[in-house]
């Protein structure tokens, strides 16, 4: 009995935790859709805009993952990714229209976003290893695969092309 209501317990938490994802994956498609416009170099829009899309498919698998548990994804939001968020469009009013410094604040700013995605995907793992839902896992270890390969590019659009074009007009 008492190993039934540790589970019970941490399935709870792990719902909640789910929910919460639920909401920062919501929050995350019109952020980086909006940030895509806010964009100035073709490559940050797309990969922007590829984002957007991905994290729809993120949501539709979590949606999944709740149908898996016999839950539902509830109306919370996540507060984290709110002040994310809304760090993000401060970013984009106060750094200049159409240079590569506001793409290099948006990167920032993303990469917040998609770490604090990368953290809560990785957690939720491990808890559903105690859990025991080999199909959710499954589902969850695609998404952070993808948050991941995201980030990594990200990085890699920072490096080649925004930073030194920031640099170039601070000079």
């Amino acid at each position: 009995m008492t190993d039934q209501l540790k589970e019970r317990g941490l399935l709870n938490f792990f719902i909640q935790c789910l929910q919460d994802l639920y909401s920062a994956e919501k929050k995350f498609i019109k952020c980086a859709a909006a940030l895509s416009i806010a964009g100035y170099t073709e490559e940050l829009q797309s990969a922007l805009v590829a984002q957007s899309h991905e994290a729809e498919i993120h949501k539709e698998r979590l949606d999944l993952v709740f149908k898996l548990l016999k839950r539902q994804p509830g109306e919370g939001k996540c507060k984290v990714i709110e002040i994310l968020t809304d760090k993000s469009a401060e970013i984009v009013k106060t750094v200049e229209t159409g240079t590569a410094l506001r793409d290099a604040a948006i990167i920032y700013a993303v990469q917040l976003i998609v770490h604090y995605k990368i953290a809560s995907y990785g957690s939720l793992i491990s808890l559903l290893g105690e859990i025991g839902d080999d199909s959710a896992q499954v589902l969850l270890e695609r998404c952070l695969a993808e948050e991941k390969n995201a980030d990594a590019y990200l990085t890699q659009i920072a490096i080649n092309f925004i930073n030194p074009a920031a640099k170039k007009e601070s000079s």
